[in-house]
C-alpha cells in the first residue's frame, strides 16, 4: 500500500536539498523511492523560493482533501452537454466517444439534441461519477431516465462471482468416457 509523504519527510527531502545531496541519496536516507522524492519536490517547489515545507506540506493537504470535485461537476460546459446527452438516451460511453471525437476532428457536427464542448473531453468513467454523485432525483428533475434505471452503482463481483456459469460443465482434464457428450 502506498504511503504519504509525512512531515517528517518533508523535512528530511528540505534538509537534503539545503545541504545539495542529491534526490537519489535523500530518498535511500528517507527510506523511499528516488521517483516519490522527485515527485514531491516538484509538485510542492515554488518558482522563486524553491522547496518550502510549510507550502508543501499544505498544498499536500488540499490535494487530499475530500469531497473533490470532479471534472463535469466543475465545468458547467461539460455538465450541460452530458445532461443533453443524457436526455437523449445516450450512454455515458457514447457521449466519451462522441467528445473525442468532436475535439479531435473539425468536420465532425453536433448529434441533435447536443451542446457545443468547445473540445472538451472527459471519460464515460467521469460521467459514471458525475451521474451517481447526483442528489437524490435530480436526474428526474432534468428528465432524464437512465436505461438501467439504476441510482446507484452496483458494487463490483468477486472474481469467481462474473459472468454466466456453463451449465453441465466438464473439465477437459476428465477421460472421454467421463465426458458427457453434447447434443
Amino acid at each position: 500500500m502506498r504511503r504519504m509523504v509525512t512531515v517528517d519527510d518533508r523535512v528530511e527531502i528540505l534538509a537534503g536539498l539545503r545541504a545539495g545531496e542529491s534526490l537519489r541519496s535523500i530518498a535511500r536516507r528517507i527510506g523511499r523511492d528516488v521517483s516519490v522524492v522527485s515527485r514531491e519536490v516538484a509538485r510542492n517547489s515554488l518558482k522563486t523560493r524553491g522547496y518550502q515545507l510549510v507550502h508543501a506540506d499544505n498544498t499536500a493537504a488540499g490535494r487530499r482533501r475530500r469531497p473533490q470535485v470532479g471534472k463535469i461537476a466543475a465545468d458547467e460546459v461539460l455538465s450541460a452537454r452530458v445532461l443533453a446527452d443524457l436526455k437523449h438516451s445516450r450512454t455515458p460511453r457514447q457521449i466519451a466517444g462522441r467528445l473525442r471525437r468532436e475535439a479531435d476532428d473539425d468536420t465532425v457536427s453536433l448529434m441533435n439534441g447536443s451542446v457545443p464542448a468547445h473540445g472538451k473531453v472527459v471519460s464515460h468513467e467521469a460521467i459514471y461519477r458525475y451521474i451517481y454523485a447526483l442528489p437524490k432525483g435530480e436526474l428526474a428533475r432534468h428528465g432524464i431516465m437512465l436505461r438501467t434505471k439504476r441510482t446507484r452503482r452496483r458494487p463490483r463481483r468477486d472474481l469467481g462471482e462474473r459472468g454466466a456459469p456453463i451449465v453441465g460443465m466438464t473439465s477437459i482434464e476428465a477421460p472421454p468416457r467421463q465426458r458427457r457428450p453434447t447434443k
